[in-house]
């Protein structure tokens, strides 16, 4: 058992992951909205620049986009159909029909 599976499996030390990343996550959200207040964003050039964690925002948004585009293309120009290489009984004859 590797050390990831270890830790994963125990509902205890899983919790404990649970909640240090929450942790993490919450303060990189507050550094985001807190920093730019504090010590100057700079100037924006559109006005949605003036958003509390646009940057972040945008990036979260364009991620999701690829990700749905790319399920898109690849359901409608990739994914074939069950029959695409044709009928099964054709290709795999039964056993004792002397093929």
């Amino acid at each position: 058992m590797s050390f990831l599976e270890k830790h994963l499996e125990d509902p205890v030390r899983l919790g404990r992951i649970k909640r240090v990343l929450y942790v993490a996550l919450g303060l990189v959200v507050a550094a985001e909205i807190g920093l730019p207040l504090l010590f100057g964003a700079g100037h924006p050039h559109f006005a949605f620049e003036r958003f509390p964690a646009w940057g972040s925002l945008y990036g979260l948004l364009s991620c999701v986009a690829i990700i749905l585009v790319s399920k898109l293309i690849g359901k409608v120009f990739l994914m074939r159909g069950e029959d695409y290489f044709g009928d099964k009984e054709h290709r795999y004859p039964e056993d004792g029909d002397g093929h």
